[in-house]
């Protein structure tokens, strides 16, 4: 990383922020794609897989990431940023783990063959959305990466998704999604530190004002957003009754039906 990159600009809270935010986007995200796992119709299944991508890859990788690049600085530089390309990282990051879910995450079964399928997908997808961040940076100079952080940028992605892909499939309780989120959002901020040890900035004080947004400027209007979003999955998860009690209710209620027309029929004279 070079010595003129500032990655608290803004102070260490914002990338605590952006570790809690990713943690619960990717808990929630986790939270729907089991429910999807075990939709009774199509129609459910893809409205939870929806829900679980607004989540997952909404908050818990894009919004997550955005908050901690808003934490970068270049020394004797103003720093902005392109909208135009942020709103384009967001559509990757939705488009991406959405399409991996559909792909690894099936009704009533997994397969190795469509976990790699989609851990591919999604990861190539955090990969580019860290870039997107990054490309839509405006500054007195120049940037460049190099190679090899971008690699193993590309790597920690790959570990994010195939995670978060792989909890989808085995946490079957609620503490191991919850341990699994948090480490899980710990590895998104890894995508943003290795990311950012791959720049290399030259400041030109003679160039001229760079043109675009503030993101501070923004930023809290798109936290708040988030949060509201992802609030919708979190209240239909808890209307949602859950599956084995859902099951036992329709044992139970096959058992009274049973035994009401056994009993009707013992009295038949």
């Amino acid at each position: 990383m070079d010595a003129d990159v500032q990655l608290f600009s803004m102070g260490s809270w914002v990338v605590v922020l952006a570790f809690a935010t990713s943690s619960i986007g990717l808990l929630v995200g986790l939270v729907c794609a089991r429910k999807a796992r075990f939709a009774a119709t199509e129609r459910r299944w893809l409205s939870w897989l929806l829900l679980a991508a607004s989540a997952a890859g909404g908050v818990g990788v894009w919004l997550a990431l955005l908050l901690a690049v808003a934490g970068f600085g270049v020394t004797g530089s103003v720093v902005r940023h392109d909208l135009l390309t942020i709103a384009f990282s967001l559509a990757v990051a939705l488009v991406s783990s959405f399409v991996a879910m559909v792909v690894s995450v099936s009704r009533g079964g997994h397969s190795p063959g469509r976990l790699l399928g989609g851990g591919l997908l999604f990861g190539a997808g955090i990969c580019v959305v860290f870039l997107s961040l990054m490309w839509s940076v405006r500054l007195q100079g120049t940037f460049t990466f190099d190679t090899t952080f971008v690699l193993a940028t590309a790597a920690v992605s790959l570990v994010v998704a195939f995670s978060f892909l792989w909890l989808v499939e085995v946490a079957g309780s609620f503490l191991l999604r919850l341990c699994g989120s948090v480490v899980t959002g710990a590895a998104v901020l890894g995508v943003y530190f290795l990311g950012m040890a791959a720049v290399d900035v030259t400041p030109d004080a003679t160039m001229p004002m760079p043109g675009g947004t503030e993101l501070f400027s923004v930023l809290f209007v798109v936290f708040v957003v988030g949060m509201v979003v992802i609030t919708v999955p979190i209240v239909l998860a808890l209307m949602d009754p859950d599956r084995v009690a859902a099951q036992l209710e329709r044992e139970a209620d096959q058992w009274v039906a049973d035994r009401g027309a056994n009993e009707g029929g013992a009295r038949v004279p």
